[in-house]
């Protein structure tokens, strides 16, 4: 069907990556473009594929999908990405939405939920319960008065790496290096670490983290 979902599946689990595989293409109106079993590959493929929908379950081996799905959002922004496996946790969540990701489905969820989580996100519409509908109005009230509840302000593993390695007096090219990754994913990692924090230079990145014990023992003081 020339206007079937593409869809692509990131998922450690080759049981449930081929399970899934298996009954989604079984949906007329569903394609499987392709699959991955960790974050890097699935970066590199999507990048290729431009699948409309990418599936990215939440406990990948080498990048979370929290990490994931920034990295799909700031290359790959027209790729709609849902987080499988998500725990039913209002911060998790909403830390899910603030990644990029326009959807989520929550690990007792149901292969029906999914299919239809899928092709609201493919319209370009989203669902979500009542309490987290409640939860996102909160939040968007909260950045209307620029106040952001420091509980709700959470780091990816990643992003606290990279703040570690700021600490270490590191350029983005040595962090990059360091890290195996482009300059300029180190620069939006920053760029995301400070907009999020709603700091101004890396220096008080480094300090917020110190403050709350986000490095390592060689960095504290």
């Amino acid at each position: 069907m020339n206007d079937a979902i593409h869809i692509f599946i990131v998922d450690d689990n080759r049981l449930l990556r081929e399970g899934l595989v298996s009954m989604l293409t079984e949906l007329d109106d569903f394609v499987v473009v392709g699959t991955a079993g960790n974050g890097l590959k699935a970066l590199e493929q999507i990048k290729k594929l431009r699948p409309h929908v990418a599936l990215v379950d939440i406990g990948l081996p080498d990048k979370d999908g929290i990490e994931v799905t920034q990295a799909l959002h700031e290359n790959a922004p027209d790729v709609k990405v849902i987080i499988l496996g998500m725990p039913d946790m209002t911060d998790e969540i909403m830390t899910c939405i603030e990644a990029g990701a326009v959807g989520y489905v929550i690990k007792e969820a149901s292969f029906d939920y999914l299919v239809e989580t899928i092709r609201l996100a493919n319209r370009g519409e989203s669902f979500c319960s009542p309490r987290m509908a409640a939860s996102l109005f909160s939040r968007v009230a909260e950045l209307s008065k620029g106040q952001i509840p420091e509980s709700s302000v959470k780091l990816t593993p990643r992003e606290v790496e990279i703040i570690n390695r700021v600490a270490d007096g590191l350029s983005n090219k040595e962090i990059a290096q360091r890290l195996s990754i482009e300059p300029q994913t180190v620069k939006n990692h920053i760029h995301n670490i400070l907009d999020k924090l709603q700091l101004h230079n890396r220096l008080e990145a480094v300090e917020y983290a110190r403050e709350r014990k986000l490095l390592t023992k060689n960095h504290k003081k």
